[in-house]
């Protein structure tokens, strides 16, 4: 997920809030994934698999995604707990250039006769799309990057952090606007999680583990008597660390009015 979808997407969360549901996810626990995880070599095997199946159709260029993509998403209001969502996505996809031409494919089915068979449809699409391509593509040359991999440098991986400790960090947050004068609080955490791997017949081999953390609150105050009101929001953006985020460190807190720890 680029930072722009990040934002949008949790932009929609942050507007969601402010609808009476409650609907309530579970805890992402590995057992309960869609599929098991898997290290780069495993989907290096996959990756492979559709490299030679294209090239063997006829495709002067092949590259592969795998991608797994977590998301959490934890709302409060006050003192009660809006929504708790839990989404995965997991799949593979298959971009080649035969007979000078683009072609893609994507599939579900993230095995060898998956990708096997996505590779195939790929080649398949392109070729179909040749009749109408009236000037081969061309790429830019690229060098080889082997065998690399990334990962977000963080201490605590916020997908691990029981949902409780989350939503009484939440609550707690809310209490003390409340306990200074806010009338309505809404408080929210948004955990990502990007599996990255991808390959290609240029000989790159990338898999990147990506994590991204955005807690984020809005209070509100009322003058009952005149109607008025002032909302303010928190300062805070996506950022690319853990859980430890949250934590925060004793030098970066300041002591604000009335004994406040900012």
């Amino acid at each position: 997920m680029k930072r722009r979808d990040f934002i949008q997407m949790a932009g929609l969360g942050a507007g969601a809030m402010m609808l009476p549901f409650t609907g309530f996810g579970h805890e992402i626990d590995p057992a309960r994934m869609l599929v098991p995880l898997m290290d780069a070599s495993q989907k290096k095997v996959l990756a492979d698999v559709a490299l030679n199946t294209a090239k063997t159709l006829g495709a002067t260029y092949t590259d592969v995604r795998i991608g797994r993509y977590l998301n959490q998403f934890v709302a409060t209001r006050e003192r009660k707990v809006q929504s708790i969502t839990n989404t995965e996505s997991y799949g593979a996809g298959v971009r080649v250039i035969a007979n000078g031409t683009w072609g893609f494919a994507a599939s579900n089915d993230v095995t060898p006769d998956g990708l096997k068979k996505t590779a195939e449809r790929a080649v398949a699409i392109a070729k179909a799309n040749s009749k109408f391509q009236k000037e081969p593509v061309k790429l830019a040359a690229t060098p080889s990057y082997g065998e690399v991999s990334w990962k977000t440098p963080i201490v605590k991986n916020g997908f691990e952090v029981p949902v409780k400790e989350k939503v009484e960090l939440l609550l707690n947050a809310n209490a003390k606007a409340m306990e200074n004068g806010a009338s309505f609080v809404n408080s929210l955490i948004f955990l990502v999680n990007e599996q990255k791997y991808f390959a290609s017949s240029d000989g790159s081999y990338i898999d990147q583990d990506v994590h991204r953390t955005w807690p984020n609150f809005q209070v509100s105050m009322v003058d009952r008597a005149s109607g008025s009101f002032k909302t303010r929001s928190a300062f805070s953006a996506p950022v690319g660390m853990g859980y430890e985020y949250l934590d925060g460190k004793a030098a970066d807190k300041i002591q604000g009015p009335g004994g406040i720890i900012l």
